[in-house]
């Protein structure tokens, strides 16, 4: 596998994302949203020492990809007294409400489609090169989600679907006969506590049931589980 340049790991990443989907290269305190066409809007900027000079050094790398940046409406952001933790929120904050815009050709709502049964897909394994230089394969998974007005299904990537639903939509998974939901601690010890354990098992990469590969956020997590025929 040859190593991309910078110019064309910019470019996969730009054509790869929705329109409306926001993208914060790791580190420079930067966040971009796709527009129309060839066109990144640059949203943000934090108040660091590096994203200064990374501002400058991304336009042209962008430009360099064939891509415009816009920066009319570029907010500096004030970072400097946040913890970690209050720092992640915060971001993770900005892109739910991104993802609560992005809509469907139609005009409807990607948050208003029906999120919580939409089927999984896995579509194979890919070289990836990591910040280090190394390369790893990477399964490569789509979640299917149906347009309740116009009926288009669009493929969308697993943390996009994440952020258009709520924050448990992750945390429940349907095969095509086993319903999973993932426990946290306390729901864990107390089940434990009060004999309630039948029903839950630390998944791998496959329903120990039927066979269905499961998605790799699930794996290693304890669940609970159901025949779909009892949860319907």
């Amino acid at each position: 596998m040859n190593k991309e340049t910078p110019r064309e790991a910019v470019k996969n990443v730009l054509e790869r994302m929705r329109e409306g989907g926001l993208w914060q290269p790791k580190g420079l305190g930067l966040s971009y949203v796709k527009s129309g066409g060839q066109t990144v809007i640059l949203i943000s900027q934090e108040n660091i020492p590096m994203s200064a000079d990374a501002r400058v050094r991304m336009r042209m790398l962008i430009e360099s990809a064939g891509w415009t940046v816009d920066e009319s409406i570029c907010e500096i952001i004030d970072v400097e007294y946040l913890t970690l933790e209050q720092k992640h929120a915060k971001e993770m904050m900005t892109r739910r409400d991104i993802a609560k815009n992005w809509k469907c050709c139609c005009g409807t709502k990607l948050s208003k489609f029906p999120l919580d049964r939409a089927p999984w897909f896995y579509n194979g394994d890919e070289e990836m090169v990591t910040q280090n230089g190394e390369i790893e394969t990477v399964e490569q998974w789509h979640v299917l989600i149906k347009c309740p007005n116009c009926g288009l299904e669009t493929p969308t990537d697993p943390y996009d679907y994440g952020l258009i639903g709520d924050d448990g939509l992750l945390f429940n998974y349907y095969t095509s006969q086993i319903s999973y939901r993932v426990l946290d601690k306390d729901e864990l010890i107390e089940r434990i506590d009060n004999k309630l354990s039948d029903n839950i098992i630390i998944v791998g990469t496959f329903c120990p049931f039927h066979g269905d590969r499961l998605p790799p956020h699930l794996r290693g997590q304890p669940c609970s589980y159901s025949s779909l025929e009892v949860v319907q």
